[in-house]
């Protein structure tokens, strides 16, 4: 698995993981519901962060059901595990998790880093149930194409750049539903979502802490220059300001049987 870009040791990670899950989770939730989801299911989640998403789908499946929490690092996780709720490390790429083949299998946020990307659907596919779910929700930044002044639009040119050069792809969302559909997955549905925001509203917020987080990262290695840096942040906390940066693609598909 390559390294990630936002570690949770991180001055603020933790923070900008819970205006994520502030920010996705009433899509991410709506999409699962599609799914049928229902009491006495057995989920897993890829990548959990901080369990938001976990903890809703242990809710849904009730004491019947079963959800298990996972994440390469789950120390964000500490005190969310219940009776129906479990927490375990787990790499995705080369580990195989204890009580397959489930309901559903949920991976948010998380392919676009992994250069392995491509198999780990497979690996995925492979974990669900005859009639199982597959949810995957990844970004894709063309709203980029559009911001801004032109020196914020040059900004994340070079942002993509550099994630390029590191193997993140921030185009995967829109490669969901044909690696899906390659993998034999029936009643496939795909929706983008793309918020416009303004500075100080939740979204300019995360995106505020995201890029405080690698910001050295980002001239050293991206050639970003802290002018064009400066702009950024003070256009995060201008309410006067409106852009669209980022879609996120919820994808699902049923494993057929």
């Amino acid at each position: 698995m390559s390294t990630y870009v936002w570690q949770h040791d991180l001055t603020g990670e933790a923070a900008r993981l819970r205006l994520m899950s502030q920010l996705l989770d009433p899509s991410s939730r709506f999409h699962l519901q599609r799914t049928g989801l229902t009491k006495g299911w057995r989920c897993l989640e890829i990548g959990a962060g901080n369990g938001s998403v976990s903890q809703w789908l242990a809710q849904e499946v009730g004491p019947r059901g079963h959800v298990l929490a996972t994440d390469l690092h789950p120390d964000l996780m500490q005190g969310i595990a219940g009776t129906n709720l479990d927490v375990r490390a787990f790499d995705v790429v080369r580990d195989e998790p204890p009580g397959a083949p489930f309901d559903l299998v949920a991976i948010r946020a998380l392919l676009h880093h992994l250069p392995e990307r491509r198999a780990v659907i497979s690996r995925m596919a492979r974990w669900l149930k005859p009639g199982g779910w597959l949810f995957v929700q990844e970004p894709d930044f063309y709203p980029t194409w559009t911001v801004e002044p032109a020196s914020q639009r040059e900004l994340w040119r070079a942002f993509l750049r550099w994630a390029e050069s590191r193997r993140i792809d921030y185009y995967v969302g829109r490669k969901i539903p044909a690696w899906l559909q390659e993998e034999g997955l029936a009643d496939l549905d795909s929706e983008g979502h793309a918020a416009l925001y303004n500075g100080g509203s939740a979204w300019a917020e995360w995106w505020d802490l995201g890029l405080s987080e690698i910001a050295e990262r980002l001239e050293s290695e991206g050639g970003v220059s802290a002018a064009a840096l400066d702009e950024f942040h003070r256009l995060m906390r201008d309410p006067a300001y409106w852009t669209t940066t980022i879609a996120f693609t919820a994808t699902i598909g049923r494993k057929p049987g």
